[in-house]
């Protein structure tokens, strides 16, 4: 990512037309374009690794690698038929550092829900809509997401590697759609808003 990243953020502001595919609180995984239903399995079955490891510890290492496999796997799959393998390894590392920086480096980790689940999280519109940042060029709006999430030292980590798998999809010819806009943001708060719900949003 740019320098710019780190940059201050003075204010979102929102775009003359509401984004073509609106969400809102009930939104559900079969309303979700397959790029994105595919960045939410990847990530739901990496941190249903994690969530394992926890109740399992002797078999951690084991249960992360086989996660991480079978991510890369499916990722291959989408992305390829060049060099399918080695892209879907380097798709789920760079998947899987993005979200290891959220769970060591802020507040808290996102919020993912289990693999199971219809409904997508606030967390995990935010992620995608993060990942649509990206694939936009649109450093400040993919920054000021970051923001609620983590603190500036992180946030350039994040982003690079949030920006490397959103290339990824898009060099496959995988969009994502830009969800929503944050309707303001001033800076980089020091930690998630009261009761750790997401930043106001546009629809």
């Amino acid at each position: 990512m740019e320098d710019d990243m780190t940059d201050g953020v003075t204010q979102q502001t929102a775009p003359a037309s509401p984004p073509r595919h609106a969400t809102g609180p009930g939104m559900t995984i079969p309303r979700l374009t397959f790029p994105e239903q595919l960045v939410l399995w990847s990530a739901r079955r990496l941190a249903t690794a994690d969530r394992e490891s926890v109740e399992i510890a002797s078999e951690a290492p084991a249960c992360r690698q086989s996660m991480r496999a079978r991510v890369a796997a499916e990722l291959g799959v989408a992305l390829g038929p060049t060099d399918a393998p080695a892209a879907g390894r380097a798709a789920a590392e760079t998947l899987e550092r993005t979200l290891d920086i959220f769970g060591c480096a802020g507040e808290r980790g996102l919020r993912l829900n289990p693999l199971c689940c219809r409904f997508v999280s606030n967390d995990e519109r935010l992620f995608l809509s993060f990942l649509a940042a990206c694939q936009e060029g649109d450093h400040r709006h993919a920054c000021a997401l970051l923001s609620w999430f983590l603190p500036p030292a992180a946030i350039r980590a994040a982003a690079t590697d949030g920006a490397a798998f959103a290339a990824a999809l898009q060099a496959a010819g995988y969009l994502l759609p830009q969800r929503f806009r944050l309707a303001s943001c001033t800076g980089f708060p020091r930690a998630t808003p009261a009761h750790g719900c997401a930043p106001r949003t546009l629809h």
